[in-house]
């Protein structure tokens, strides 16, 4: 499976809840009406819980089957739909900031997860090094396609078993391990 990342941060002085708020509301209906998806979701960044963060607003996740089928996204991406979208994006994104990267993923686990955590992997190591925090699953390692500094995205659900002082233990040790709210 090919996910592309989408690391969008929100427009100067939007709170993360209006970030919210207008993505859900408006901009991701939109986009579902206009693009061929094969999966897309969003996962918040919480300010609060991810200092190194702020201005992160969500990662996007687009999931395809095939090149074949990002490509179809991309044509209508070059089209009038395309220009909709990039319209709609400047009402509450700061465009200039953000960037994706395209991964290639192996899903580890059918789960679904209501909260995430993404870490940028620059090692082998790296890839497994949450692997032993309990109530944290693996769900996918997303190998980048074309790596530069990083070479994963790794994705983990956070489980109902977790404690909040795992978490916070968790993000003193690693402080760029961004924690999400998930959104399908």
């Amino acid at each position: 499976m090919i996910k592309a990342l989408a690391f969008i941060h929100k427009k100067d002085g939007l709170s993360d809840s209006d970030f919210k708020d207008y993505y859900e509301n408006k901009h991701a209906p939109l986009a579902s009406s206009l693009l061929s998806f094969e999966g897309y979701e969003r996962n918040y960044i919480h300010s609060a819980l991810n200092p190194l963060f702020t201005s992160l607003g969500s990662i996007s996740i687009f999931q395809y089957q095939s090149i074949e089928s990002l490509d179809v996204v991309g044509k209508q991406m070059s089209s009038d739909t395309g220009d909709t979208l990039r319209n709609d994006e400047v009402q509450f994104m700061n465009v200039s900031k953000n960037y994706f990267v395209l991964t290639e993923s192996k899903q580890l686990t059918k789960q679904v997860f209501k909260k995430k955590i993404f870490y940028s992997a620059k090692s082998d190591e790296d890839l497994n090094l949450l692997d032993s925090y309990k109530g944290i699953d693996k769900i996918s390692d997303n190998l980048i396609i074309e790596p530069n500094e990083v070479i994963g995205i790794v994705e983990y659900g956070i489980t109902k078993e977790v404690s909040l002082d795992a978490l916070e233990h968790l993000t003193q040790e690693h402080p760029q391990a961004m924690i999400a709210s998930c959104v399908f």
